[in-house]
């Protein structure tokens, strides 16, 4: 079944390579849930991720003459999505905020288990609070799986700042984690009790 469908979907790259619409449409549609996962969590906005998940695709079936293996489509199309959220950062000028926290008041954990432990929708919306840099890095390090040395070079700063603002991020992200979960935990105590005769 996987390579059957790896098929049909280089099939469908064929096919967009000579303009057929209707191949773009189902690629598009293959694609956009992922692609606009990563530009929401990069932007940390659902206005932005908007536009820049149409720009990557109009950029992507532009130049998708230059794509050499389209088994890789997946991938290209990715870097192409993450490219534009950096553009976009770029143009805005945003600066990141620096965080000084605690790391005695702050539990680490480990990477592997790091979208493990809290519900997504919990992610999603503590990641949006980062700062811009912080939130960029840690979607690329945690959870698109990029290695430091690969986001300082798309980055434009060195691998020791990124491992830097990756331990920051991280540490900021599990601190408002755990503030919202304690939060939720009270509240939940406080309505049990209330509801006692």
């Amino acid at each position: 079944m996987g390579k059957l469908k790896e098929a049909s979907e280089v099939l469908l790259i064929s096919q967009c390579r000579i303009g057929n619409e209707r191949a773009r449409y189902q690629i598009y549609k293959l694609y956009v849930k992922a692609m606009y996962n990563i530009a929401t969590r990069m932007s940390g906005n659902k206005a932005d991720a908007d536009d820049i998940i149409q720009d990557a695709f109009i950029k992507a079936f532009t130049e998708i003459g230059k794509l050499k293996n389209d088994d890789a489509f997946g991938g290209w199309l990715k870097r192409i999505v993450i490219n534009k959220c950096l553009d976009l950062k770029k143009k805005r000028k945003h600066l990141f905020i620096e965080e000084r926290i605690d790391k005695q008041a702050v539990g680490e954990i480990p990477e592997e288990e790091f979208d493990s432990t809290v519900r997504e929708r919990l992610v999603h919306k503590t990641i949006k609070k980062l700062p811009d840099g912080a939130r960029e890095i840690l979607v690329l390090r945690a959870l698109e799986g990029y290695r430091h040395a690969e986001i300082a070079e798309m980055l434009g700063i060195t691998e020791s700042t990124s491992k830097t603002q990756f331990f920051r991020a991280k540490q900021l992200f599990v601190k408002w984690v755990k503030k919202e979960l304690n939060e939720r935990e009270s509240r939940k105590i406080f309505k049990e009790e209330q509801a006692k005769p």
